[in-house]
């Protein structure tokens, strides 16, 4: 108020001025506040012809699958003037009104119905939008549409914004300890005095995590074919000591393990959610899942509660892909894992890591690391003979066999193992590429090996595509013997139709 105050003030005497008896000097004065007057203006001219148009850097904006409450990624547009004098849009508005799905936040500015907002001559304005879904009855992902209408000088002008979206199941934290991440059970709140569950997901809707959810002790999930299963950022899924997790994935439908971001910009961005951690006391088999862009992709170590483990765990892996972790794709101790036509790839730190007590069998598995935008320097399998728990440090040796493998990447040396206390290791590589700077001499360790060769082995490393090709180094160097017992391959092809199985998960 005093701005506006001295500012009146100030005219009043001007016009006092200007409206006194008029001599030559007032008529100077009078000439010269005129002209200071003018010339000092900064209001532009604004273009007024109500043919004059906005340009937009696109015509319409998509939002790819959105589940419903999930609020989407932020996309933009810009806003364009391409006249010679400043414009004036009279109105910016969501047709949909208060009831649209949609927000908009133009230069600042959010709402429903932006007024009078103006842009230079020959500049432009950022425009933001961003959708957040409301649930309905549809199994089936759904469209849902709105304008952005601009309004200049009479003239209207749209943007179409589109987005797809999709219902879904959610799970919650109902558990919180600071000693752990919060978590929910398959019933809701955990508690010792509920009754163990047998529960099934199916593909009929995505299911949604926040937090961890937990299978407890006798608590079993059977995981249908075709299920999709998002973690929001920091979540994962704990199967306790005791609880059992059975995947029942196809190459056709497999069951997919990801973020809660699905976005194109998110397909291939690690560390998007936490991990699978399974503990000991029951079988678990996971079968074609496609485990993708966690920090750590499965964790199967025997839980060591009271300074040591009760008994080693025990994991069945066949036919799954674990791909582009931010940390380690699969990290294990003390557990027995068999595992088959197994493919873990691109993990920003290790593909594998082993330690410690514990039955280890891969067979036709390939473990392949070219993770870009990273300054990798850990080998893609790494396997050790001591695990730390806090201040206790566990030494023995591993029992770890690759059958028919692949262990290859980017680096000079993919496959390391360490030793302390001269406890050694039982580590054996048969029929397999291998790429390392371990010594492989001892042949009752390292028999039918191909070490080291030349980057001729995979269709396209650079792609990500781990096939084979015509002449790859690992066509029909693998044991006939293993071939016959994972006589098909990832892609349902059978090894023993030449005689000559080839290494890795996939046979040419």
């Amino acid at each position: 108020m005093i701005g506006i105050s001295t500012a009146i003030f100030k005219t009043f005497n001007v016009c006092k001025v200007i409206f006194a008896p008029m001599t030559f000097n007032r008529l100077f004065l009078l000439f010269f506040l005129t002209l200071f007057i003018f010339s000092c203006r900064n209001d532009e001219e604004f273009i007024e012809d109500n043919s004059a148009k906005l340009d937009f850097s696109t015509d319409s904006i998509s939002f790819d699958t959105v589940f419903t409450t999930i609020g989407s990624v932020t996309q933009n547009f810009r806003i364009y003037n391409p006249h010679k004098k400043a414009i004036r849009i009279n109105s910016i508005r969501l047709l949909g009104g208060t009831n649209s799905n949609f927000r908009i936040n133009i230069d600042g500015l959010s709402g429903n119905d932006i007024k009078n907002l103006e842009i230079p001559a020959q500049d432009s304005l950022f425009a933001f939008i961003e959708v957040t879904i409301n649930p309905d009855n549809s199994l089936n992902p759904f469209v849902i549409e709105d304008f952005i209408e601009f309004t200049t000088n009479g003239n209207q002008q749209r943007i179409i914004l589109t987005a797809w979206g999709q219902n879904a199941i959610y799970y919650t934290p109902t558990s919180f300890n600071r000693n752990l991440p919060d978590f929910t059970c398959l019933t809701g709140p955990c508690s010792d005095v509920i009754a163990p569950v047998d529960v099934t997901w199916t593909d009929s809707l995505p299911i949604v995590i926040y937090g961890f959810i937990a299978i407890d002790t006798l608590d079993k999930l059977t995981i249908e074919a075709g299920t999709k299963i998002h973690f929001h950022q920091g979540g994962g899924m704990w199967v306790y000591r005791g609880g059992s997790l059975t995947v029942n994935g196809t190459k056709q439908d497999p069951v997919v393990f990801r973020g809660d971001r699905l976005e194109p910009g998110f397909e291939d961005v690690p560390g998007q959610w936490d991990r699978i951690w399974i503990n000991e006391g029951a079988i678990n088999t996971i079968n074609y899942a496609i485990i993708q862009n966690a920090f750590v992709g499965i964790q199967a170590e025997a839980l060591f509660l009271n300074g040591t483990p009760i008994e080693q765990g025990n994991l069945r892996l066949k036919n799954t892909v674990i791909k582009n972790c931010s940390g380690i794709g699969l990290l294990t101790a003390y557990f027995n894992i068999a595992a088959e036509n197994t493919i873990i790839t691109n993990c920003r730190e290790y593909n594998a890591v082993i330690q410690w007590l514990g039955n280890w069998v891969f067979d036709h598995c390939t473990f392949a690391n070219y993770a870009t935008g990273t300054g990798r320097e850990t080998p893609s399998v790494f396997i050790k003979n001591n695990y730390s728990v806090g201040a206790s440090l566990f030494v023995d040796p591993p029992n770890v066999t690759f059958r028919n493998c692949i262990i290859y990447g980017s680096l000079d040396s993919e496959f390391n193992i360490e030793e302390i206390n001269n406890k050694g290791s039982n580590v054996s590589v048969l029929n397999s590429i291998l790429k390392t700077d371990e010594n492989t001499s001892d042949a009752n360790k390292y028999l039918n090996l191909l070490k080291n060769p030349l980057d001729e082995i995979f269709k396209d490393a650079n792609a990500s595509d781990f096939e084979l090709y015509d002449i790859s180094r690992a066509r029909n160097i693998g044991s006939v013997g293993v071939g016959s017992l994972v006589p098909f391959d990832y892609n349902g092809n059978d090894r023993r139709i030449d005689g000559l199985p080839d290494a890795g998960a996939y046979e040419f």
